[in-house]
């Protein structure tokens, strides 16, 4: 039997659930779907980021925008937004560039550093400069692995659940279309995605639809505690990892030379 990127049954299995779980909590929290899938979809096949999560993402996040888009202020988004814009291509250059050990070490690094912000509740100042890297890094973020999100939580993170999720997901709404536009370009969306994405987008679709009923008896702090924990070891782990492997990599080409 023939399957995408000629992943096993067991990893297609693996791969639904854990996007039913990130999911889940995506439509509790109103993040976590990439900062979960992306570590390990990374360790599976680096091709499915950023490509796959994208894809999935635009979906899920197009659901919350449209029903909570009357409570996103856009005035002061227009500096965040256009960040983006310049962010994607950006992050373009470094999927085009930089060896695949290398941008599997960044999406660890980006995991991590968005455990770490949520943890330590790392905050900025709401201005144009501000606003304007914060879009610029959230693009690089989410052209190399998929994680656009914790650049503009930084930015948001004082402000109210009301305001703080829908301006979060209007940003994730526009800036998925830019790295999709982006990826589609440089033909790094290939006929493989597509499969994936059909094959995906049921267990993705229900998660973020069941949410509420699954964590019923757990408080969004404990799960929120848990999505920073897990980034903060799982983007240790994948940077170990690809560290030892180049490491590895350049003990082996010097002995043989």
């Amino acid at each position: 039997m023939n399957t995408p990127f000629d992943l096993t049954i067991y990893e297609l299995v693996f791969i639904g659930l854990l996007l039913f779980v990130a999911a889940s909590i995506q439509g509790l929290l109103g993040y976590g779907f990439a900062v979960i899938s992306s570590p390990i979809l990374v360790q599976i096949d680096p091709a499915l980021v950023p490509a796959l999560l994208s894809l999935l993402a635009l979906p899920l996040t197009i659901r919350i925008f449209v029903r909570e888009r009357l409570e996103v202020t856009w005035s002061p988004m227009k500096y965040l937004l256009i960040g983006r814009v310049v962010g994607g291509p950006l992050g373009l250059l470094c999927l085009i560039y930089l060896e695949q050990r290398i941008l599997s070490t960044t999406i660890g690094s980006i995991v991590l550093f968005a455990g770490l912000a949520s943890y330590f509740g790392w905050t900025l100042e709401r201005n144009s400069s501000n606003s304007f890297n914060a879009g610029m890094f959230s693009g690089i973020f989410a052209m190399i692995a998929g994680v656009g999100g914790p650049p503009v939580a930084i930015l948001y993170r004082d402000t109210k659940g009301k305001e703080f999720r829908p301006s979060l997901n209007a940003v994730f709404t526009f800036g998925i279309l830019i790295t999709l536009t982006l990826l589609l370009i440089d033909g790094r969306i290939v006929q493989d995605h597509l499969y994936m994405f059909l094959y995906m987008i049921i267990p993705s679709l229900l998660g973020i639809s069941l949410s509420s009923k699954l964590f019923t008896k757990v408080s969004d702090k404990v799960i929120s505690n848990g999505v920073i924990w897990f980034s903060i070891i799982s983007g240790l782990v994948v940077i170990s990892r690809n560290i030892y492997s180049l490491t590895w990599y350049i003990w082996l080409l010097f002995f043989n030379i």
